[in-house]
């Protein structure tokens, strides 16, 4: 067995713990490949994390109560909180994370560092720790919101926070108008907790678990969107996912490539397909030629233009 990180490591020991597996010092450190010592650090840092819940048998160990495990991630998704946390300080801010997964995280952080940032700043602690109860425990809330049109108040079910296009955003029905919305977290500007539950409904979170863009709409019959990426450019679509919809599906003789997408919107996909033309080709459906070509358009025209001259002015010339 090749040898994980120790992030990995210690996770999978305290997962078994909480099984009611024995466990011992020596039969680990064969199985992940490392020295005695290392192993015995590990279950140090567990007892530090999480208390006394072990009991000692020579070399072995065997939990004697369960631990709270509910926020004890895989590697993977700790990597994506850790850069969160790090970024916006959240764990200062006393969020709904726990000392036990802060402390998981540092530990990550001596391993991996993040370069990319989201684009907007969030400081509101008091008001993102409202917002992960409200979600946790399904409460509605009322939301004072800011937005280009004006402040405006609704009565909202939140289900997630998520991270998309590097922004935050709050995603649940309006009861106002039962609709489901992106709310962007940056302009929300106040959370009152109220003690009314609701019950999530299933339709939203299968599209929730679906959402690859802000631009992705509820109720909307799935679109298929198909590319013809050229040899000089089919590396990249083979080794990085654009959207997790995405598939490669065949190979054309000259080495091309097809690529699928499945969208509920195509302005999901437009500012990928502007990125990489003219290395790929729009096989289908027709309708988003014309969106781009109409978007390719405005572009050019507004290199002409001075900003904020009359639309209508400039159609007329």
């Amino acid at each position: 067995m090749s040898q994980k990180s120790s992030l990995y490591r210690t996770i999978e020991i305290l997962k078994r713990l909480d099984e009611g597996k024995k466990l011992c010092v020596s039969a680990l450190a064969v199985e992940y490949e490392v020295s005695d010592r290392t192993i015995r650090r590990d279950f140090e840092l567990i007892r530090e994390l999480f208390g006394e819940f072990t009991s000692k048998e020579g070399e072995c160990y065997r939990a004697y109560r369960k631990v709270l495990l509910e926020e004890v991630l895989g590697a993977r998704d700790l990597m994506t909180l850790a850069n969160i946390v790090n970024i916006f300080g959240m764990t200062s801010m006393q969020s709904a994370i726990s000392d036990r997964t802060e402390a998981l995280i540092k530990t990550s952080m001596e391993v991996y560092d993040f370069k990319s940032r989201p684009l907007e700043d969030m400081r509101n602690g008091e008001m993102l720790k409202r917002l992960e109860h409200a979600i946790k425990f399904n409460k509605l809330v009322k939301i004072t919101y800011r937005s280009e049109n004006g402040t405006s108040q609704r009565s909202f079910h939140p289900y997630k926070i998520l991270f998309v296009n590097e922004n935050f955003y709050l995603v649940g029905e309006n009861v106002s108008i039962n609709r489901f919305e992106f709310l962007r977290i940056s302009m929300v500007m106040d959370v009152v907790q109220t003690s009314r539950v609701f019950f999530p409904h299933r339709e939203f979170l299968q599209f929730i678990s679906r959402i690859q863009s802000p631009f992705s709409t509820f109720g909307k019959e799935e679109i298929t969107v198909k590319l013809r990426v050229n040899k000089a450019s089919r590396r990249f679509f083979r080794f990085k996912r654009y959207l997790p919809s995405q598939e490669v599906v065949g190979e054309f003789e000259n080495g091309d490539i097809e690529v699928h997408y499945r969208v509920s919107n195509l302005r999901e996909v437009e500012e990928l397909l502007i990125k990489w033309l003219p290395n790929i080709q729009v096989l289908a459906p027709s309708g988003l030629k014309r969106m781009l070509k109409k978007r390719l358009q405005e572009k050019l025209r507004s290199l002409s233009y001075p900003p904020g001259r009359d639309e209508k002015k400039r159609e007329k010339e």
